[in-house]
């Protein structure tokens, strides 16, 4: 559904983005990754078609990005999405939707939408009373107006409280039973890791990393667990030999298990406790995406 070839786009002596190759396959939620000034919305802005690549192709179902036939197949959230604040949420979807030519009513797409996103109470309400929240969730409303084969949405769970960011979090995974390709940026790493199928992160305007989420988080992060039990020194003992864990220490009152195979260690966890009459209390997986991240843009590092 994406893909770009030596992507790079320069402000006079800044290179905002440079030589990105990247591949997103139709169906998939793929996380995009990066500090604030990474290249990101720039590279989200040359897929839309709203910024001219220097240099380099970027095709948006076999289109070229930017190109009549490339902009109808996509809808679009920007971070700083602005709104016509005199308008009420209805009044401005139902316009927008106009605008986009959307097949059969407006009106009717505007209202289901709205019903989508719990903003059902307030589509007669202006734009300019909406919170935060309900701007993030109109937005992606007006992206999805058309009917995109693809969105394109840059952070759009920012400013929602956990009940909001779940909602759209929930909207995204049905609409890609639905077909619908999503190609997403967040800062809530921990978060993005639970939903994206294949992620890249984007350090200095390049590409760091790019691929399926486990294969990258195996490749530079470490599964470490932090447990609590009943008597955490004999459960130390015995992990120390269990054949999933490559190495174990007791430390501030919690072990800390690194495994080799995460998956045997938490099932068999329950087993080697239970047996020596030991409860576990807690356990917690460190690391993931955001241990891999920052290790991949240097601040993991000892």
């Amino acid at each position: 559904m994406i893909e770009t070839r030596n992507l790079t786009k320069r402000y006079g002596d800044v290179t905002a983005v440079e030589g990105v190759d990247l591949t997103v396959e139709e169906g998939a939620i793929h996380g995009f990754v990066g500090h604030n000034g990474a290249g990101k919305s720039t590279t989200m802005q040359m897929l839309v078609g709203l910024v001219t690549p220097t240099e380099g192709e970027a095709y948006v179902g076999d289109e070229p990005a930017g190109s009549l036939a490339a902009r109808r197949k996509l809808g679009y959230a920007p971070q700083h999405p602005q709104f016509y604040e005199s308008m009420t949420g209805r009044d401005y979807l139902v316009y927008m939707g106009k605008v986009a030519g959307v097949d059969g009513s407006a009106a009717d797409r505007a209202d289901e939408l709205l019903e989508r996103f719990d903003l059902a109470d307030a589509a007669g309400q202006r734009i300019a009373g909406y919170s935060g929240g309900m701007e993030r969730k109109l937005a992606l409303a007006q992206a999805l107006l058309n009917e995109p084969d693809l969105l394109i949405l840059d952070e759009p769970t920012a400013e929602l409280d956990p009940e909001g960011r779940a909602s759209i979090i929930e909207a995204l995974e049905g609409m890609t039973s639905e077909g619908v390709t999503t190609f997403v940026s967040s800062h809530v790493l921990a978060e993005l890791e639970q939903f994206v199928d294949t992620v890249t992160v984007l350090h200095d305007g390049t590409v760091a990393t790019s691929g399926p989420i486990d294969e990258v988080t195996a490749a530079t992060g470490e599964a470490t667990f932090e447990v609590e039990a009943s008597d955490n020194e004999r459960l130390r003992e015995l992990l120390a030999d269990h054949p999933a864990v490559e190495r174990v220490r007791l430390e501030n009152g919690r072990l800390s298990v690194v495994a080799d195979d995460p998956e045997a260690f938490t099932t068999e966890l329950t087993t080697v406790a239970g047996e020596a009459g030991l409860g576990i209390q807690s356990l917690q997986r460190r690391g993931g995406l955001e241990e891999t991240f920052l290790k991949l843009t240097g601040e993991g590092d000892d």
